[in-house]
C-alpha cells in the first residue's frame, strides 16, 4: 500500500489471452451480443475468470490479482511496466493547476507473462512481486531504488527473480522497497533505504542518480534482530512485522509515529532497527495492515488497534488536539477504533504477552523511549460514532490500509471504512472529506447506506483505490479510477463497488 497516484479494449482481446485454457465451459457474451464459449479454469469449480481470484493487491493507482490456476493479472497504471506487459493506451492523469499529462495504462485485467503457480503478490508503488509455490520471489516494474531484489536498478517489464532470495512464504512491497518473511521466519528487505525501511543501519549500496543518489540495497539484505516473523507489511518508507507469538516489531521513518513506539519525529535519524511495540495493547496481534503512513493490527480478541497519521481519520479515533512532536495530526501508540476494543481489562496489564518477548527483544526495547502522549490524546476524545444505525460487527476478519484511509471486512461479510474519501475511497455512495466515523461500504453505485456490499472475504487497499475478495472468489472495486485503477475497462467514476471486467 502506499502514496497517492493512480482505453477501452474490446473482449476479442481477452478471448485471444484465454486460447490456452483447458477445462468446461462457460457462457459470456461477446461485443456483437452473440454467445461465446470460454474454458474455465483449472482449480475454479467450472468458473472463468471473473470468479477465479485467490487474492488480491493494490498499489499507487494499479492492482493485481493471484488467480486459482497459479496466473498473475494486473489493471491501472504502467507508465514504469508494473502491470507486467507492454500497453499502447494512454490515460489521462490529473496534475496540479489543473492540467493534465497521457500516462500508459491499461483499464482492465491482462495476465502478466512468465508466471505460474503464483500463490501470493503485492502490489507496491510502482512494482510489483508474486511469490511462486517453488518458494521463489519474481518482481516487475519501476527499480530505481533496486525495490526489485534482482542486483540492478533498471526497471522490468518481465518478472525478475529476486537474487540470492529462496524459501519465501510471502513478500510485501512498499512504496520503493520491498520485504519477505521466508519458511525460516526470517525477514528479508530490499530497495530503498533513505528512510531506514529496509531496518539495517548500513546500506550496501547508493542508488538513483550521482545528483540524487540514497542509501539503498538492490539485493535482499537480512534483517537483524528479528526471528520467528510469519508476517511483514510495508508502507511508504515503514515496515512492520509480526511474530508467531503475537508481539510486533516496526522500523523505518516515524515522522508520523507510523512506528507506534511512542515517538514521532525522525531527530536524530529514522529508526533503522527494529522496534519491539508495547506488549499490553499489542498482544496476540494476528494481522498487520500498512497504510501510506499509519499502521493497523488485529488482535485475537477482535481488537482493532491503529497508530500514525491521523490528519484525514484514517486511524477511526477522534484527531486529537495536540499532536506533537509529529509532522501532522498523529497518534504515536496502538489505540483502539470505536467498537472494536477487544477485552479492555487486559490492555493495562503489562505483563501480559511478556511470555513471548526473549533476549533480543529486550535488547532492541531498551534503545527507543516509548511515551503514551499520543494514546492519552486519542483516547481523551474517542467519541466517534458509527453512522446509519448498523451494530458494529463483533469479529473483525481483515483489516486493510490505504493512503489516507483503512477498511474493515467484518465477521457479518460486510466492510466498513474510514478516513479520506475524496476519491469514494469510503464506497459509502457518497464524496466528500470523510473522517475517523466509520462509513458502510455499500451494494453497488447508487445504493443505499441500508444496502450493504455483502459477502465479503477480505479486502485491499491501495492508495486511493479498495478491492474486496468476495466468498464466490469475484471481486469488487471502489474509490478512484483515474488511470483504470478499478479495472473496470473505463475510466468513469463510479460511487459504489463495481465488479471487475475480466
Amino acid at each position: 500500500m502506499v502514496s497517492a497516484r493512480h482505453v477501452l479494449a474490446t473482449s476479442l482481446a481477452l478471448l485471444a489471452s484465454l486460447a490456452s485454457c483447458t477445462g468446461t465451459l462457460t457462457e459470456t457474451v461477446d461485443d456483437a451480443g452473440s454467445d461465446v464459449s470460454l474454458p474455465a479454469l483449472p482449480g475454479c469449480g467450472g468458473q472463468g475468470r471473473s470468479r477465479c481470484v485467490a487474492s488480491v493487491s493494490i498499489g499507487d493507482g494499479f492492482g493485481c490479482a493471484a488467480l486459482g490456476d497459479g496466473t498473475a493479472w494486473c489493471w491501472g497504471r504502467n507508465d514504469e511496466s508494473q502491470l507486467g506487459y507492454e500497453s499502447s493506451d494512454l490515460c489521462p492523469e490529473r496534475l496540479s493547476g489543473g492540467q493534465t499529462r497521457a500516462v500508459a495504462c491499461h483499464a482492465y485485467p491482462l495476465q502478466v507473462s512468465g508466471l505460474s503457480g503464483v500463490t501470493s503478490l503485492s502490489a507496491g508503488g510502482a512494482h510489483a512481486c508474486a511469490v511462486l509455490r517453488t518458494g521463489e520471489a519474481l518482481c516487475w516494474g519501476g527499480n530505481t531504488r533496486g525495490q526489485l531484489g534482482n542486483a540492478s536498478t533498471l526497471p522490468s517489464r518481465a518478472p525478475a527473480l529476486v537474487a540470492g532470495l529462496r524459501g519465501v512464504a510471502m513478500v510485501a512491497a512498499g512504496a520503493r522497497h520491498t520485504c519477505a518473511v521466508t519458511h525460516e521466519r526470517r525477514v528479508y528487505c530490499w530497495g530503498a533505504n533513505d528512510r531506514g525501511q529496509l531496518g539495517v543501519e548500513t546500506s550496501p549500496h547508493a542508488c538513483g542518480s550521482s545528483a540524487a543518489s540514497e542509501p539503498c540495497a538492490r539485493a535482499p539484505v537480512l534483517v537483524p534482530f528479528l526471528s520467528e516473523v510469519v508476517e511483514v507489511v510495508a508502507g511508504d518508507a515503514h515496515t512492520c512485522a509480526r511474530g508467531a507469538g503475537g508481539q510486533v516489531w516496526c522500523w523505518g521513518t516515524n515522522v508520523d509515529g507510523q512506528l507506534g513506539a511512542g515517538t514521532a519525529g525522525e531527530e536524530p535519524s529514522p529508526t533503522p532497527r527494529p522496534v519491539r511495540l508495547g506488549a499490553s495493547m499489542l498482544r496476540g496481534v494476528v494481522a498487520l495492515a500498512a497504510g501510506g503512513e499509519h499502521t493497523c493490527a488485529t488482535r485475537d480478541d477482535g481488537a482493532v488497534l491503529c497508530w500514525g497519521r491521523h490528519d484525514r481519520g484514517q486511524l477511526g479515533v477522534a484527531v486529537p488536539e495536540r499532536f506533537e512532536p509529529c509532522a501532522h495530526a498523529c497518534v504515536t501508540s496502538a489505540v483502539p477504533i470505536v467498537g472494536f476494543e477487544g477485552d479492555a481489562s487486559a490492555d493495562d496489564d503489562a505483563s501480559v504477552g511478556d511470555a513471548a518477548t526473549d533476549d533480543i527483544d529486550a535488547a532492541v526495547d531498551d534503545d527507543v523511549p516509548r511515551g503514551d502522549a499520543g494514546r492519552d490524546a486519542a483516547e481523551a476524545a474517542v467519541d466517534v460514532g458509527v453512522d446509519n444505525g448498523l451494530p458494529p460487527a463483533p469479529t473483525a476478519v481483515a483489516v486493510s490500509a490505504g493512503g489516507a484511509f483503512s477498511c474493515l471486512a467484518l465477521s457479518d461479510r460486510t466492510v466498513r471504512c474510514w478516513g479520506t474519501n475524496r476519491a469514494y475511497e469510503l464506497g459509502s455512495g457518497r464524496v466528500n472529506e470523510g473522517g475517523a466515523t466509520m462509513q458502510t461500504v455499500i451494494a453497488s453505485p447508487g445504493s443505499a447506506a441500508t444496502n450493504p456490499l455483502q459477502g465479503v472475504s477480505g479486502v485491499a487497499s491501495g492508495a486511493s483505490t479498495t478491492c474486496a475478495v468476495l466468498t464466490d472468489r469475484s471481486v469488487r472495486c471502489w474509490g478512484s479510477n483515474e488511470l483504470g485503477a478499478l479495472g473496470v475497462g473505463d475510466l468513469s467514476e463510479r460511487n459504489g463497488p463495481v465488479a471487475m471486467t475480466w
